[in-house]
């Protein structure tokens, strides 16, 4: 692994900064990785970089009813990637996409320590997080997080971690 940046920050999403999250899963992300299947051509066409946009202003963004919260992870200054915290009942769920070029460094450990933190001071009971079972790197955040418990069905693999105030 390489040496972890000196600063990797969790910044809420905002209409300022989602320009920049969408530039930076341009440049280094697949749109499947990122975001709900949109027909077309692969690769980031206009439609998907549209359908990217319209779904963080309809979730994260939206003026009265967001439905989470969304945070562009950024290192050293740098956008490279997107963390969510989703609330289902007394229940968190978790997401992390991080671009191509910044896996491998730790940043995923770093954001998965802050979201357990930003959902215990919530009052949230679990935090889950789901992946496939091909996905080495998200599965490693789920099987290693503090008292996660893991199912795999079928090619899904979900944690679930219980939280305490005591965490936060």
């Amino acid at each position: 692994m390489n040496e972890l940046p000196s600063s990797v920050t969790l910044e809420e999403l905002s209409e300022e900064n989602l320009r920049s999250l969408l530039d930076a899963a341009v440049a280094d992300a697949d749109p499947f990785e990122v975001m709900a299947a949109v027909d077309g051509p692969p690769g980031w066409t206009l439609q998907r970089r549209h359908a990217f946009v319209e779904f963080h202003r309809g979730r994260a963004l939206h003026p009265t009813r967001p439905s989470e919260r969304t945070f562009v992870i950024t290192v050293d200054g740098e956008t490279v990637g997107a963390a969510r915290l989703e609330p289902h009942g007394n229940d968190l769920e978790a997401g992390i996409w991080i671009g191509r070029s910044h896996r491998g460094r730790g940043i995923g450990s770093v954001v998965t320590a802050r979201l357990h933190k930003l959902a215990a001071e919530t009052g949230a009971s679990r935090i889950t997080a789901t992946t496939t079972q091909g996905n080495v790197a998200a599965r490693r955040l789920i099987d290693t997080g503090p008292g996660a418990r893991v199912q795999v069905d079928g090619d899904a693999v979900t944690g679930v971690c219980a939280l305490t105030r005591a965490s936060a």
